[in-house]
């Protein structure tokens, strides 16, 4: 890969670690937890549960029982690993329970709607849905 390009990449990479990073730290209306509650119970409830127990419906037919969401912060010595959750909840870090990269079981349903989403509106939704996460620690 050329240097012009790499350094492109890690330009775009600290852009969007920055936004995310503010987004996260914006307060969340009630509005938006409401939406991120209904975007977690139909992307992530079938497998880690209602609650993030990792024993949603789906979780016992699968090869390996889906994570308990709710200890993330506990395996974390305390502090909840948001870029981690960000980065699996927009497809970037792989979990091999979600399938192919290209392909987790949300797929791109982040980033689109019938009437269109900008990259903004998405990341926003993002941001939201890993608040939700955090918010669901013990």
């Amino acid at each position: 890969m050329k240097k012009t390009t790499q350094r492109r990449l890690a330009t775009v990479g600290a852009l969007l670690t920055l936004t995310s990073a503010v987004a996260l730290a914006a307060p969340f209306s009630d509005e938006t937890m409401a939406r991120a509650r209904r975007d977690y119970n139909k992307y992530c409830a079938s497998c880690h549960g209602p609650e993030g127990h990792g024993d949603g419906p789906v979780a016992q037919s699968m090869k390996a029982m889906p994570a308990d969401i709710t200890v993330l912060s506990q395996k974390n010595n305390g502090e909840f690993p948001t870029e981690r959750v960000r980065d699996i909840i927009d497809g970037r870090a792989d979990v091999k329970a979600h399938g192919p990269r290209t392909m987790p079981v949300w797929g791109e349903e982040l980033y689109v709607s019938p009437e269109g989403v900008s990259q903004r509106q998405a990341q926003d939704r993002i941001a939201a849905l890993t608040e939700y996460v955090r918010r669901m620690q013990k």
